[in-house]
């Protein structure tokens, strides 16, 4: 270990870049989709912005319970569904998975589509239930 922190001290000029563009990276990777945000902040927006809550999950999980008033459109068939959403690309956005990790790809589709206030629910719907917060079947 010793070795190495000497060697990255010595070839500074070589760590430095590589440390610059491991972070640059890493604050790519944490804003890929849009902005993370907690489910306060999704009760927030849906609340005074009238957001759209748009569920990835499939159909059968969907039907298990939801977020009040969001719309399913299943990850893997959302550019079937994408018609569903608001003409209005200022109106926020609010994608929520299981986890929170597949809302990035579908957060840069919506962005290439020139949606301008996409946000992701961070944790997804497990955090959602995790903290407690009521889910609606129909």
């Amino acid at each position: 270990m010793i070795e190495f922190n000497l060697f990255l001290i010595d070839y500074w000029y070589f760590s430095f870049p590589l440390f610059l563009t491991i972070i640059l990276w890493s604050r790519h990777e944490m804003n890929r989709g849009g902005n993370k945000i907690t489910s306060a902040d999704l009760t927030r927006l849906v609340n005074k912005n009238s957001a759209t809550v748009i569920d990835l999950r499939s159909a059968d999980e969907f039907n298990i319970g939801h977020i009040a008033n969001s719309i399913n459109m299943p990850h893997d068939a959302f550019e079937k569904y994408s018609h569903r959403i608001s003409s209005d690309r200022q109106k926020p956005i609010i994608l929520v998975c299981s986890m929170g990790s597949q809302s990035k790809n579908i957060g840069e589709t919506l962005k290439n589509m020139e949606y301008a206030n996409i946000n992701i629910l961070q944790g997804g719907i497990l955090t959602w239930q995790q903290e407690g917060l009521p889910l609606v079947t129909e």
